[in-house]
């Protein structure tokens, strides 16, 4: 985590119009990290701050020579939960389920048609770090990364065929995926309200 990656999530989250922006905060000693929630109001001040007090590796620049005091992570989301999630160890967690799908499908296709050419191999490699890439790329609600922990095997079966080439079928099993995990995510929300 770097001063530009900091930036980054403060200007998507402006565009995007998050109403927090939450960062993790480990102090020298200290066990756990601290979370700071911030709400869109206070997202200038908050930026100017960060950006003005931390360093490139994001260490308090008041605090160097005494203590280790760093920035270690942001998030940006629209409920609180999202934030903590995103930024407490289990929120990462659904990006591994994901990434070892992809490696297993596309280690599967490899197996049962193994690439003829260097070119060709580089090919299927790069197809699947593509891919890789369209999903870890993106930050997730709690909402969210429990559909995928509820529904890693349905992922699998979209990664086999996206790993098969099957253009159509794939955007048909997107489509799906994510019509599910909309329908999971509305369902959440109701029982929180009641």
């Amino acid at each position: 985590m770097n001063k530009s990656a900091l930036k980054a999530v403060f200007i998507n989250a402006k565009a995007v119009g998050a109403r927090y922006i939450g960062v993790s905060i480990r102090t020298e000693g200290s066990s756990h990290p601290e979370i700071i929630i911030n709400p869109r109001e206070n997202f200038d001040a908050k930026f100017d701050y960060y950006m003005s007090a931390y360093d490139d590796g994001l260490r308090l620049i008041p605090a160097k020579g005494k203590k280790d005091i760093r920035i270690t992570g942001v998030a940006q989301g629209n409920t609180f939960e999202d934030i903590e999630f995103q930024l407490m160890s289990v929120g990462v967690g659904w990006k591994k389920p994901i990434s070892d799908a992809i490696d297993k499908s596309y280690n599967k296709m490899i197996a049962e048609t193994p690439p003829q050419t260097e070119e060709e191999r580089l090919r299927c490699e790069t197809m699947k770090e593509a891919v890789k890439g369209m999903f870890l790329s993106a930050s997730r609600t709690a909402a969210e990364a429990r559909f995928i922990f509820e529904n890693i095997e349905k992922y699998e079966q979209l990664f086999d065929i996206c790993m098969n080439g099957d253009d159509m079928e794939f955007r048909k099993g997107l489509t799906e995926l994510q019509r599910m995990q909309n329908e999971h995510i509305l369902k959440e929300e109701d029982e929180s309200c009641q």
